[in-house]
């Protein structure tokens, strides 16, 4: 992944995708836009520092996040945290984009995992190196936080719409309909890969 000219604002999305939905979708393009990225990467974690191994494998998680992003220009996926062995730290991943290409990075994440944001793998370098475009979950009044570095972010205006992947797989499993939760391309391949169901 190469880029011919000096200065791109691209944005870097990991999660589990386990499996995506329209809530992340919705995330990424308000990013793009109020932040004016001229790039959205999509990362599907491997191996997730904070949160249990996710349920669906690795390649089904990239292909349901590869078919909900590739009619927008403006979205590309990689598969470097899958291929790498070991956890997936965001440091690793952020380095290594930094090395691929120039441009300035932000980092995009929901309010969760920001707020434990200390707790991150060499967290004191990171901020160092990226900003955070970060998605609200809870009402403004709540976002103070005391962070022991400065930290640049800025916080994305968007719908509030409670939808988790969490919230997916269960209503699959209680053999509920998930149409519109999620992109019909994913929709049709949990149908056709059995994903969830057990």
């Amino acid at each position: 992944m190469e880029m011919d000219k000096q200065g791109h604002r691209i944005g870097i999305f990991g999660g589990c995708f386990d499996p995506i939905h329209i809530g992340h979708l919705i995330i990424a393009e308000a990013a793009r836009q109020q932040c004016c990225l001229e790039n959205v990467i999509f990362v599907p974690s491997g191996r997730p520092p904070h949160r249990d191994m996710p349920v669906a494998s690795a390649i089904h998680r990239f292909e349901m996040t590869n078919l909900s992003i590739k009619d927008n220009p403006f979205f590309t996926i990689s598969d470097t945290e899958i291929k790498r062995d070991g956890i997936s730290y965001s440091f690793d991943t952020l380095m290594f984009f930094k090395k691929q290409m120039p441009g300035e990075f932000f980092i995009i994440v929901g309010w969760d995992t920001f707020s434990i944001l200390p707790s991150w793998y060499r967290a004191g370098e990171i901020v160092k190196e990226t900003s955070f475009i970060v998605a609200p979950r809870i009402s403004e009044k709540n976002i103070n936080i005391d962070f022991p570095f400065p930290v640049k972010f800025q916080m994305l205006d968007i719908p509030r719409i409670e939808i988790s992947s969490t919230i997916i797989r269960n209503r699959l499993k209680a053999n509920q309909s998930i149409r519109y939760l999620v992109p019909d391309g994913v929709f049709y391949y949990i149908q056709k890969e059995n994903l969830y169901v057990s």
